[in-house]
């Protein structure tokens, strides 16, 4: 989409050409408690600037290449993991997704073990930001064992344990001058106490090394009376991923892990088009029963769609 200009009086970003990227099949801003109704709402299409905005639609995709079609079906997105754990192209170009943090933490708990070498556990130092209103008094009604216990959707958690050879990815943007941003992939060759030293995976910095540090990360969470102050590792283990965060991913094999369906709107197709070949793509299903089923449920809500659709009539009349 791009804004065109609109006149000395009308200038919205200034007056210039900013082009914005999306795909309203897939996941809608994420608002805590909130609704369908709040989730459309929040998205560009109901906002005053998208009046302005022209609507430009892509002709190819980019993943799915005519010649990637032909490539020979894998059975099992970890195939033959134990002669490949340490390997980085086997790892950049595969995961699992699955909706919910607590599937992927049982996920990566279940990988990490199959990984031969010793566990290396990073803890967390938390404390009650002193920019919250009585910090003091707040700090003694929720002692340091409870402030460990949070875990937050976007945030490391408490305890990290890695190994070496394992795939993880960053949480923040760090330095994206040398590819390390929210989102990155990378495969951990150094568990140091001060620092941890991986390989990228994949993208512009594919193979370059890079030291990530711990970083203090501010977490403001509604469900609190408190600002949590975090020291830790800006990463996570990233065999599995929830589907949310594998926006923006492309690989050759992914799992779609469903013990239970999908509960947002675009979640389903997030998560089968982060293949470049139908070939790539595997599910495991759970029907309410718990057995293994062939079919789930995708959510979608049309009124999403309604002002493209009447951008589409508009430009072609």
């Amino acid at each position: 989409m791009s804004i065109p200009f609109k006149g000395p009086d009308y200038r919205p970003f200034g007056g210039k050409v900013v082009l914005l990227g999306g795909d309203f099949r897939q996941t809608l801003p994420v608002i805590p408690d909130a609704g369908r109704e709040d989730s459309v709402d929040s998205s560009l299409t109901r906002s005053y600037l998208w009046n302005f905005c022209m609507v430009l639609h892509l002709s190819q995709n980019m993943r799915l290449l005519p010649n990637s079609i032909n490539e020979e079906p894998f059975f099992d997105v970890y195939d033959a993991f134990a002669e490949n754990y340490y390997s980085i192209s086997y790892l950049a170009e595969r995961s699992i997704v699955t909706p919910t943090n607590q599937n992927v933490l049982e996920l990566n708990d279940h990988m990490l073990a199959m990984v031969p070498g010793s566990v290396r556990s990073y803890f967390s130092c938390d404390t009650v930001h002193s920019d919250s209103n009585d910090a003091a008094a707040i700090s003694s009604e929720y002692p340091t064992e409870f402030l460990n216990s949070l875990s937050f959707n976007g945030y490391p958690d408490h305890q990290i344990d890695l190994k070496v050879f394992t795939p993880i990815i960053l949480l923040r943007n760090l330095n994206p001058s040398i590819g390390l941003c929210n989102g990155t992939r990378m495969m951990v060759v150094y568990l140091g106490h001060y620092v941890i030293r991986a390989i990228i995976m994949g993208g512009t910095f594919d193979g370059k090394t890079v030291a990530i540090p711990r970083i203090v990360l501010s977490i403001n969470d509604y469900r609190w009376p408190f600002v949590l102050k975090r020291r830790q590792f800006p990463v996570r283990l990233c065999y599995a991923m929830a589907i949310n965060k594998s926006q923006r991913q492309t690989l050759q094999h992914v799992g779609v892990y469903l013990l239970k369906p999908v509960f947002s709107h675009g979640q389903l197709y997030v998560a089968i088009s982060r293949v470049k070949s139908p070939a790539g793509l595997h599910f495991l299903i759970l029907n309410e029963a718990g057995i293994p089923s062939n079919y789930t449920r995708s959510i979608v809500y049309p009124e999403t769609f309604s002002e493209l659709e009447e951008s589409a009539t508009t430009a072609l009349g």
